[in-house]
Parts: structure tokens; C-alpha cells; sequence
């Protein structure tokens, strides 16, 4: 697994100068390439959207070149595709320009204007067969002050349910940069299960074999994704590794739920690992 080549997707709007602005922290996990996305998509209720290409092409010009001068090699494509489905659109191109991983903002629980996670993320989550990291936009996006991912490896949460879904999470740990990190296995019980004990020293012997800097464990109980995402609060992990089946799975419980639900509530960047059968 690698995280060398990020496609991120950009809708333009002043959310996408965070994404932009915290992306070349990501460098610390190996990123060296950045492709910039946009895809014009919709028809609107007035009519369609007045699409001033000069002004988008503009705009990710001069991302590409903060980037660059960053550090990173950064290329933008602009796509228009009235009347398409974004979601198919992006997850098409990040297979077109060969990218590794999928980086899209995640505007978090808003139940007035829930757009991305409501439309977009939520099927990218669910179709996607590269990793996808999930950043979350701030309310008053644009200020640029503070990076959205800011020492991203240092403090990793992994939820496992031994799954073999959940344990391909730990496929994220194969880059090197990740096994800098100090990672917390992360079980939660609905009903205690003493049993399972042995299982969660498995995966914490599994990531001391392949060298992760330091790994500790935990086991919780109660409500899945409530325990997910305070104890990534109350802890102040930099980042959530969970597992993903990806759409068409009948059994795609941890992911289908879960993960979807972290995705909406948490604060912190949520890397998702598709989970190939």
C-alpha cells in the first residue's frame, strides 16, 4: 500500500483554500504528488450555473503552484460533465490519472446542509477501491489559518472488530512513514467478551513485527461509533485508520454503520481502507 500520489478533490469554494493549505502536511506519510479535481457536474434549480472556466482553471493553477512551491508536484484537471453523477466522475479519474488515494473534504453533521457527506462522501465511501482520506472542513473554511491535518501520523486510532474488513486497515501501516506513528488498536465491545483479549494482542504483535514505532491497545464498551469518535477526542489522536468493505457486500455492517457515522461526527481526519475479497 502507498500514499505517494493523492487525487483531491476540489469543489472550488473557500472550503477547498483549507484543503489546499493542509494537504502538504500529508508529505509526512510519503506524499510527493498531488493531482487537483474538479468536476462540474450540476444542473440548478434557476437554471444552470453560470461556469466561468477561466476562473476555475485560474484557481487551480495557482493551487498547483503553492503546492509546488511546497514541495510537492501538484497537476489540476477540469472536468465538466453536466448532468453526470459526481461521485462516478471522481472516483473514474482517480483511476485515470493513477493516483493512490482519494483526499475529499468531509463537512461533517450538519443536518440543514449535509451535502458532501450526504451525496458525495457517503457513495465515494461506499464505492471506492483506493484508500480514502476524509478531511474535515471547518464551519468558517477559507481562513487558512490552522492546517486540517497538521502531524497527521502522530497518534493513530485503529478501530478493530477482527473482521477481516477491519484487519485490512492494518494495510495502511505497509507505508513506511505510517510506522513512525504511535498507533492505539481499538476494540469496542457491545457485550464485554473476555475472550477476545488474545485477538487484540494479535494485531498489536502483528504491527510491532512490521515495525510501527510504538503500539498500545483498548478495549471499550458500548456504542461502536460513540467510543470511536470521543475516545479520538478525549485522547487527541491526529488520526482514524478504519477498514472499509466497500458497496456491494451484504455483510457490510462495521463499515456501512460505523465508519459513516465516525465520518459525520469525528473532527479528525478519517483514512479509510478499502477491503479487496
Amino acid at each position: 500500500m502507498k500514499f505517494t500520489h493523492a487525487m483531491l478533490a476540489l469543489d472550488l469554494s473557500p472550503s477547498s483554500d483549507d484543503l489546499v493549505h493542509g494537504i502538504s502536511d500529508l508529505k509526512e506519510i510519503g506524499i510527493q504528488k498531488v493531482t487537483l479535481f474538479t468536476v462540474v457536474t450540476k444542473e440548478y434549480p434557476n437554471g444552470r450555473e453560470k461556469f466561468e472556466k477561466a476562473a476555475y482553471e485560474t484557481k487551480l493553477a495557482a493551487y498547483a503552484q503553492k503546492l509546488q512551491e511546497e514541495g510537492i508536484d501538484a497537476e489540476w484537471k477540469l472536468k465538466e460533465e453536466m448532468g453526470s453523477f459526481e461521485p462516478k466522475e471522481i472516483l473514474s479519474e482517480v483511476k485515470g490519472v493513477g493516483a493512490n488515494f482519494l483526499v475529499i473534504g468531509n463537512k461533517g453533521h450538519n443536518l440543514l446542509a449535509d451535502m458532501l457527506l450526504g451525496s458525495v462522501a457517503s457513495e465515494v465511501i461506499h464505492s471506492a477501491d483506493v484508500p480514502v482520506l476524509l478531511l474535515r472542513i471547518s464551519d468558517k473554511p477559507g481562513t487558512g489559518d490552522v492546517s486540517i491535518c497538521k502531524n497527521v501520523r502522530r497518534n493513530i486510532l485503529l478501530p478493530i472488530d477482527f473482521s477481516e474488513a477491519a484487519d485490512g486497515a492494518m494495510k495502511a501501516f505497509e507505508q513506511k512513514e505510517l510506522r513512525e506513528s504511535t498507533v492505539t488498536v481499538f476494540n469496542v465491545q457491545t457485550m464485554p467478551k473476555e475472550a477476545e483479549k488474545d485477538k487484540l494482542q494479535e494485531r498489536v504483535d502483528y504491527l510491532k513485527r512490521i515495525g510501527v514505532k510504538e503500539v498500545n491497545s483498548e478495549t471499550k464498551h458500548g456504542n461502536i461509533w460513540i467510543e470511536i469518535t470521543e475516545y479520538a477526542d478525549k485522547k487527541d489522536m491526529s488520526m482514524i485508520v478504519m477498514g472499509s468493505q466497500g458497496k456491494g457486500y451484504l455483510e457490510d455492517v462495521f463499515i456501512g454503520s460505523n465508519s459513516l457515522r465516525v465520518a459525520r461526527h469525528t473532527s479528525k481526519p478519517l483514512l479509510l481502507m478499502p477491503f479487496q475479497k
